[in-house]
């Protein structure tokens, strides 16, 4: 960590200036995204880093389930309007044709972890996780949404 923010390494501190580090996938939110609450991570510092991730990031660099990822860890850190924006983000890779395809370049002619992350972070955001209380946590409490699910179970 340096700065509040949890840094991609320890021996990165440039992590949020130095270009190298700003491509790519935003890997530093995969630990709160997807473990446990109880993984000694504090959410007021990932709650800052998503926002820099948020503001920094070379979106061009990155790949069809980095999208999921950022929702995913949005929705843990109970920030419903970063998981949709993540999700619904106008770039190259996060886009998904008519046949389902999460289309990253011509070279992939199928690409699963983008369709797999989505369906992950989709139920996330439906179901919760952990000691969260909120219906629905990942989709903004503004009236605008109308969310039917069932059979899912919350994620740890």
């Amino acid at each position: 960590m340096h700065n509040g923010i949890y840094l991609s390494a320890q021996s990165a501190p440039d992590s949020y200036y130095n270009e190298k580090f700003l491509s790519d996938h935003p890997s530093v939110l995969a630990a709160y995204a997807g473990l446990p609450s109880a993984n000694q991570l504090d959410p007021m510092i990932m709650d800052r880093t998503l926002d820099t991730i948020m503001k920094k990031w070379n979106w061009i660099s990155t790949w069809g389930w980095d999208y999921p990822l950022i929702a995913m860890a949005a929705t843990r850190l109970n920030r419903p309007e970063v998981a949709v924006e993540a999700l619904l983000m106008d770039t190259r890779k996060n886009t998904y044709l008519i046949n389902g395809h999460n289309y990253q370049d011509p070279r992939l002619t199928i690409y699963l972890p983008g369709n797999g992350g989505l369906l992950a972070a989709i139920a996330m955001m439906c179901a919760g996780v952990e000691n969260q209380q909120v219906r629905h946590p990942g989709f903004p409490a503004n009236g605008k949404w109308k969310i039917k699910w069932e059979k899912l179970n919350t994620f740890f």
